[in-house]
């Protein structure tokens, strides 16, 4: 898959996809946009004394407003991710994985992209590869596997270029990831 152009990306720019289709520099995590707002809103909040006057003035409790506070300095004080090919997402995932082992940038350049769960080897792991797409492609609901398929298309740069002009535009990965607890139906199948 040559036609791809990968040498047409800077390294930099590289750290923009990830392995499974899903483009880092549409995220807040990449982005560190609600990092920014929760700042400026502990400084506000948390100036203006609210848990002192939640009861009276919000009817909530001074324990969940003082919860609620900790939960945005907590955010306030978070790391950007770097994007995934940079070291950021998930240190296990076995798409990063499996696409380095193969010396792919994503699997747009393999050949059996998307794999899915029923074409996993069944002597491999049970959260292999095909498992942790299916998640991410529910998730993300198809968005990265449209994505995977307009790179086999158009070729990196043209994705990327796409792409960022999506993003100045306004558009952010949280406009597409679906609102069902995905994650966490999938782990708890797996602790099953």
């Amino acid at each position: 898959m040559d036609c791809l152009d990968r040498d047409k990306l800077r390294k930099e720019e590289t750290y923009l996809i990830a392995p499974c289709g899903i483009y880092c520099g549409a995220c807040d995590s990449f982005l560190g946009k609600s990092r920014d707002l929760a700042k400026e809103l502990y400084r506000i909040i948390n100036g203006f004394n609210i848990a002192d006057v939640a009861p009276f003035v919000l009817g909530v409790e001074q324990e969940n407003m003082k919860d609620f506070l900790n939960i945005l300095e907590q955010m306030s004080q978070a790391d950007k991710c770097p994007g995934c090919l940079a070291g950021g997402g998930n240190p296990n995932c076995l798409i990063r994985s499996c696409s380095e082992k193969q010396g792919f940038l994503t699997c747009a350049e393999c050949l059996k992209m998307p794999c899915n769960l029923s074409e996993q080897d069944s002597e491999s792991e049970s959260l292999g590869a095909p498992f942790f797409l299916e998640m991410i492609t529910q998730r993300y609901a198809n968005w990265n596997i449209e994505n995977l398929e307009r790179i086999r298309k158009a070729g990196y740069r043209q994705f990327v270029d796409e792409m960022q002009e999506k993003v100045k535009n306004g558009f952010l990965t949280s406009d597409i990831i679906s609102s069902e607890m995905v994650v966490t139906k999938a782990m708890e199948k797996v602790k099953a």
